[in-house]
């Protein structure tokens, strides 16, 4: 027990139990219920394209993304500013982007024991869930401004509330966007060969232990001990661990390819009351208390002296894009395996952090700490030469494998 991953919190919960029915009859099967964190993407920030911190993966996809980004916003995107320029400044711009960690399709990895392949072609991540923000988000917005406290409505609330109720300016000139992203994605394929061919981790800068952020070898001991728990091995490793919301190695963001939102062209965020009202959505254990800044709007600016809190504000709003339906960005978003019941959905589940560039941590932490009154800082002894930063996005999962209708779980 002592080698348990602290980052996978793997817990057995009990047992669920399905109603399967066939033309002989009905019985009731069994599957073992469980809850665990899983690194589902891995998300960078970054200055500039040509300096992502992973240079082999991230860099070359940037720079691609930069150039349809570029399309998009009919005018050439100029790179992030460095974080407190010259001692006076304390807001800070930054590129960000997500990809699908491998090492979250844990079951799949123990059963073969390596990990999938890097691949040659990454897809354009589209804009279904954007096309969907007007019918689906917008009506929460609106909801969302009614629970604004009256005294805090001043003329610029008053504003910002006028837009979210009429918004249609807006919304006007994001359904102009299918068209011109088509014609990008087919001009750019599916963002080009430019990696040659499947490529092994070794090559490519990462190895197993460095994109999980733990040393996978204990997780053998994870699957002994659930085995054990569950009484039962026959429906194989997968039904001892819930599939996570990424794929491998799967581009779900690239704040280039989403620069008319996250650069504030289409100042959509600005509709939502977080962006206005402080202490609303906070990267913090107490908002009271202290911030590390803001999760709204989320932009590529941030107001944050510290680098590495810097970035860890901007990989939340990475997170809280790419873990919600219809919101107002061309992403990817996480969608869980369907054969599996889970008990909370990725948008709500809890999320954890582990460094993976300049330092590689072993354990898991929730951003936002109150450290104003220690010694040292967050990130003290981490900081990045380049700016650039690799963080594991760990989400926590409930489920159990479907064998019939559902019919209940205990406890």
């Amino acid at each position: 027990m002592q080698s348990f991953p602290s980052c996978l919190s793997y817990q057995v919960k009990g047992m669920c139990f399905f109603l399967r029915c066939t033309i002989k009859g009905c019985a009731i099967l069994s599957s073992i219920r469980v809850s665990h964190y899983l690194p589902d993407a891995i998300v960078s920030t970054y200055n500039d394209p040509l300096m992502h911190p992973w240079l082999e993966v991230g860099k070359p996809i940037a720079a691609t993304m930069a150039g349809i980004g570029s399309a998009m916003a009919g005018m050439p995107l100029d790179s992030a500013a460095d974080t407190a320029r010259d001692g006076t400044e304390i807001t800070t711009f930054k590129g960000a982007d997500a990809i699908g960690n491998p090492v979250g399709m844990v079951a799949s990895v123990l059963a073969s024991g390596t990990l999938p392949n890097v691949p040659s072609v990454f897809g354009i991540p589209g804009i279904t869930e954007l096309m969907e923000f007007p019918s689906e988000e917008l009506p929460n917005i609106q909801r969302e401004w009614m629970s604004v406290p009256m005294d805090a409505a001043n003329s610029v609330l008053q504003g910002a509330a006028s837009l979210a109720k009429a918004p249609m300016d807006i919304i006007g000139k994001i359904t102009s966007l299918p068209g011109r992203l088509s014609q990008l994605q087919s001009a750019a394929g599916n963002v080009g060969s430019f990696l040659g061919s499947s490529s092994g981790l070794a090559t490519l800068g990462m190895d197993a232990a460095a994109l999980a952020g733990i040393d996978l070898g204990p997780l053998q001991q994870v699957v002994s001990i659930a085995s054990l728990a569950g009484g039962s091995t026959d429906l194989g490793v997968g039904s001892l661990f819930c599939p996570g919301g990424a794929s491998a190695f799967g581009l779900h963001y690239q704040s280039e390819l989403d620069a008319l939102f996250w650069r504030g062209i289409l100042p959509v965020e600005m509709l939502y009351p977080s962006a206005w009202v402080p202490t609303r959505k906070e990267v913090s254990h107490s908002a009271i208390a202290s911030t590390w800044g803001s999760i709204y709007p989320r932009t590529g600016e941030v107001v944050q002296q510290h680098p590495v809190k810097a970035s860890a504000v901007l990989a939340e709003r990475v997170a809280s894009i790419i873990k919600k339906r219809a919101q107002p960005h061309i992403y990817h978003r996480l969608e869980a395996d369907g054969n599996f019941r889970y008990f909370s959905s990725i948008e709500d589940s809890d999320t954890r952090w582990s460094m993976v560039y300049p330092r590689t941590t072993t354990s898991c932490v929730r951003f936002g700490e109150n450290d104003s009154l220690s010694l040292l800082s967050f990130g003290d002894g981490s900081t990045s030469a380049v700016n650039g930063y690799v963080w594991n996005l760990w989400n926590k999962y409930d489920c159990c494998q479907r064998r019939g209708i559902y019919l209940f779980s205990v406890p």
